[in-house]
């Protein structure tokens, strides 16, 4: 099976896919990504094949893929943000996935983070992704920084740039706050393989499309596309299986536990287990809020 190293996207043959309209990029990407084979974590093939759909959509595809991998990781906030490395300032939160099993504060909050700081620098240029895995011990990080992180409750983070053959056009952050990050490689390895083979190329694709649509509006910008997200609220549902999204409709209908696991023909346990990864994933914490969900997205 064909694989693709951070370096792999580098030269002409990317760059091209961002030509030709949403529908070619999107076909481009797609035998690119899915029908080679690069992706190595099987899983984040559905991840890709949701994200390409939304390709027109920043930040609707940016929601998908942070819900996506923060279920994934079981940590408890990823965060991102656009930038380069040259900057002098760094600002994060243009898309966040929290859990809502926790109060996770946000970490951008329109605040900017000094970009020459060494970890920060360290984000943008390391060929594989950082762990920072006790914030507190951490040497690399300076008082300024571990102030910022820890007022964001963040004790433990994964952290890496997203790369097309123009270098880093910005970060993800994984962060856990309720308990340093577990020492696994399998972690390691869906964080390395997911931001390398599906978020840094079809991410700068959408980034792209996107940018071409604001130039006809003057005075917009991405950041302005971040201030509207909400429109794109709905996105997290692409990360339900379709397993899942039968679940949380008979849920919206006001069906008991017993009942679902009655007509799914399921255990309570797996009824309750599917309800976990759904609150999680969706972000929401009552049956109201995942009825507004889905009548917003029309699949009640």
């Amino acid at each position: 099976m064909e694989t693709l190293s951070q370096d792999a996207w580098d030269g002409p043959a990317f760059a091209e896919d961002f030509g030709g309209g949403v529908f070619a990029t999107q076909r481009r990407l797609r035998t690119r990504l899915l029908d080679r084979g690069v992706i190595r974590d099987v899983h984040a093939r559905d991840l890709a094949a949701h994200m390409l759909l939304r390709l027109d959509d920043l930040p609707g595809c940016w929601s998908i893929a942070t819900n996506w991998l923060r279920a994934a990781l079981g940590c408890q906030r990823v965060d991102t943000g656009f930038g380069i490395r040259e900057a002098q300032d760094y600002f994060p939160g243009f898309a966040e996935a929290k859990d809502v099993n926790y109060d996770v504060p946000s970490f951008g909050c329109g605040r900017a983070v000094d970009n020459r700081d060494a970890a920060m620098q360290a984000m943008w240029l390391e060929p594989r992704p950082l762990i920072f895995a006790d914030i507190k011990q951490d040497s690399r990080v300076t008082i300024r920084l571990r102030q910022r992180m820890s007022g964001a409750r963040t004790k433990s983070k994964l952290a890496w740039a997203l790369r097309t053959e123009r270098g880093g056009y910005g970060l993800i952050c994984a962060d856990w706050t309720e308990h340093l990050v577990p020492w696994e490689s399998a972690l390691y390895d869906c964080f390395e393989q997911t931001v390398t083979d599906v978020l840094s190329p079809i991410i700068a694709a959408a980034k792209q499309i996107a940018e071409q649509d604001l130039r006809s509006e003057p005075g917009k910008s991405l950041a302005s596309l971040a201030q509207n997200a909400p429109l794109s609220g709905t996105a997290p549902l692409a990360t339900l299986t379709a397993s899942e999204l039968d679940v949380a409709r008979l849920v919206a209908k006001g069906m008991s536990y017993k009942a679902i696991a009655r007509v799914r023909d399921r255990s309570l346990s797996t009824i309750d287990h599917q309800l976990r990864s759904i609150r999680q994933k969706t972000g929401a914490a009552s049956t109201s809020a995942l009825v507004s969900l889905l009548a917003r997205a029309d699949l009640l």
